[in-house]
């Protein structure tokens, strides 16, 4: 049996890119730099993606949102923007610290294949071209990671059982209370006339 897995060694398996240092102001300090054709990056089919540090597999995720696998991993580069969930934000601050670190970070992925299939209608029979639900194909991979590690990645924290880091959650909870202050401090136009009403005790 495998002992262990190389990534690279996946049937199907794409190279998307390397995540690189930002230099630049912004919040988040990382970005995803592409190593694959722009017509991958778009491919619109769903996806699994892998994100490989040192060639471990510390997270397996799928997608199938418009825009390809480009759009799925902009929602972790701009982790520390918007309203964020926990699972984006933590896996933003975790790629930084890791890259901060000097770890080598890739991003794979894998793309639903169609299959044909045949449909009845109320008199005939047709045969069409269609996609598994990604979520199918995901299950498999965690899976098949699972037989050979004896759990699933170590970022895959929800299917573990495992609780995020104290460190993130106390971010988490910082950028939460910090875009309410801004939310609740931005200025009201002075013709805005303001009514407080009262609560029933």
């Amino acid at each position: 049996m495998t002992h262990h897995i190389n990534v690279e060694n996946i049937p199907n398996i794409h190279y998307i890119g390397d995540i690189v240092v930002k230099n630049t102001n912004s919040k988040g300090k990382w970005k995803l730099e592409y190593k694959c054709d722009k017509d991958v990056q778009r491919q619109e089919n769903g996806r699994i993606y892998f994100i490989v540090i040192n060639g471990e597999i510390y997270k397996i995720g799928s997608s199938s949102c418009e825009g390809g696998i480009k759009t799925t991993l902009s929602f972790y580069e701009g982790g520390l923007g918007g309203s964020p969930s926990i699972r984006t934000f933590g896996i933003h601050i975790l790629i930084q610290k890791h890259l901060n670190d000097g770890n080598k970070i890739q991003i794979y992925a894998l793309f639903i294949e169609p299959i044909k299939i045949k449909i009845s209608g109320i008199s005939s029979v047709k045969e069409v071209i269609t996609y598994p639900d990604i979520k199918v194909l995901e299950d498999l991979c965690r899976e098949d990671y699972k037989i050979v590690y004896g759990k699933f990645p170590l970022w895959n924290f929800q299917e573990n059982g495992d609780k995020w880091p104290e460190e993130i959650n106390q971010l988490f909870v910082e950028q939460v209370n910090n875009r309410k202050k801004i939310s609740l401090n931005k200025e009201i136009p002075k013709n805005k006339k303001i009514i407080i009403k009262e609560e029933d005790e």
